[in-house]
Formats: structure tokens, sequence, C-alpha cells
């Protein structure tokens, strides 16, 4: 099952996307492979990426360039299913925004 991105995580990678279009030295479709990757793999395996030390109920992968990705494991119909919460650059106040509420 596919994992679904919530509303602010869509939010992040369009930053991401503008970010590295406009400032970086890599092309943002580098990015955007590694994240289809890192779909895939929690598609298949939720539970591959540690818990977040700062706040369990997250769990994190970095994808490429400082990105990282926030997501939870829940039950959908017997099944396991990640949510991506956020995308965010490494060097961000990461506790304050993974506080936000989600869409």
């Amino acid at each position: 099952m596919k994992p679904k991105i919530l509303s602010l995580a869509r939010d992040d990678l369009k930053e991401v996307r503008y970010r590295l279009s406009e400032f970086g030295n890599v092309p943002p479709t580098r990015f955007r492979d590694s994240f289809a990757t890192f779909c895939d793999n929690i598609a298949k395996w939720p539970d591959m990426y540690p818990l977040y030390d700062l706040n369990p109920n997250y769990r994190r992968a970095v994808i490429i360039y400082d990105y990282l990705v926030f997501y939870q494991v829940e039950k959908d119909n017997g099944k396991n299913r990640a949510m991506v919460y956020r995308v965010l650059h490494g060097s961000r106040d990461i506790l304050s925004l993974l506080d936000k509420e989600y869409g």
C-alpha cells in the first residue's frame, strides 16, 4: 500500500524542489528519485527506518542532502500504512515543526 503524503509534507516537497532548483548544486530530479525510492521502501517495509529519538511518535529517514522525512506507521484495515508528515532540512527547528497540525 502506497504511503499517504499529508498536506504539510506536500508543501515541504514543493519547497524542497524550489530550493534545490534555485539554490542547490543538485538537480531536483535527484531528490525526487530518492524520495520515490523511499516511498517504495516504506510501502513494503514501513518499520524500516528508526524511531526519531527526540520524538518517538515518528520514524525518521534521511533522503538526500540533509533533508529528513518524518512519518508514522498506522494500521489500516489490519495492514500497516506509512503516513508521511514532514520533509524538512536538518538545519531547521525540527521539534517545533513536528508539533504543527497536519491536514
